[in-house]
């Protein structure tokens, strides 16, 4: 009898052990749902978001900005690096991508991203603007809160563009680029003619955007003049800063 319980015991132990895993791989993604942020709003009628299918592998609903917003995920390593893959779509408005963290740094790969431009027209001081942006955002590496790397590219599609009463312009395509140069996270926007139109870059935490003449040129907002004269420059402190390595 002595001789059958080491088996005995061991054949428990793997039941156990495979019940266990069995019960976690088949966990429903509802189960997260009381571990969610709460929505910062006044609103006590906001339903909770409705999530379904597995932990890691599943959709969810949710209210955003009065509208629906429909969410995706699924776990993906990627080597070493544990993540997920990841979509948000809502009205005209949708994004996916992968996004992995490793000891507190964070990876984005393969970032696609589409925005009406009129939802940023609050963040306008003045008028209004039509057209699509489109984001594809291939790398972004955060070490804590220092970009280590960055790729991507921005389009403008071109649209109607209200700079006040009576003043509509027609803005062709835009593009922009993102990349790294010298350590330093470098924002290239240019014309249909690949001029300068702006540039952006970000050295420690501060943020310096200058824009040249050829933007309000092509506004029929400027004649005459170098196209490369600085017209506008700013500088902003963010919560992220430039790789120091």
């Amino acid at each position: 009898m002595t001789s059958l319980r080491y088996p005995v015991a061991g054949l428990i132990l793997v039941f156990l052990l495979a019940f266990g895993i069995f019960l976690v791989a088949l966990m429903p993604a509802a189960v997260m749902t009381p571990l969610l942020p709460t929505p910062a709003t006044d609103n006590a009628s906001l339903p909770p978001p409705k999530l379904y299918g597995l932990w890691w592998n599943g959709q969810g609903q949710a209210q955003w900005e009065g509208q629906q917003l429909d969410i995706t995920w699924r776990l993906d390593w990627r080597g070493l690096t544990p993540g997920l893959e990841l979509g948000f779509e809502s009205g005209q408005v949708n994004a996916t991508g992968w996004a992995g963290a490793d000891w507190g740094d964070w990876r984005f790969e393969h970032w696609q991203a589409s925005i009406p431009i009129a939802l940023l027209n609050d963040f306008l001081p003045q008028g209004k603007a039509e057209g699509q942006l489109d984001i594809s955002l291939p790398q972004l590496s955060l070490a804590g809160t220092e970009i280590s790397a960055i790729s991507g590219k921005l389009a403008y599609s071109g649209g109607t563009v209200t700079l006040g009463p009576g003043m509509d312009r027609q803005v062709p395509a835009i593009d922009g680029k993102l990349e790294m140069e010298k350590g330093v996270p470098v924002l290239t926007v240019t014309g249909p003619d690949q001029q300068s139109l702006a540039h952006a870059n970000l050295t420690g935490k501060t943020l310096t955007l200058e824009v040249f003449r050829a933007l309000p040129a092509l506004l029929e907002m400027s004649e005459g003049g170098n196209a490369t004269d600085v017209v506008f420059s700013t500088r902003q402190d963010l919560p992220v800063s430039a790789h120091s390595g």
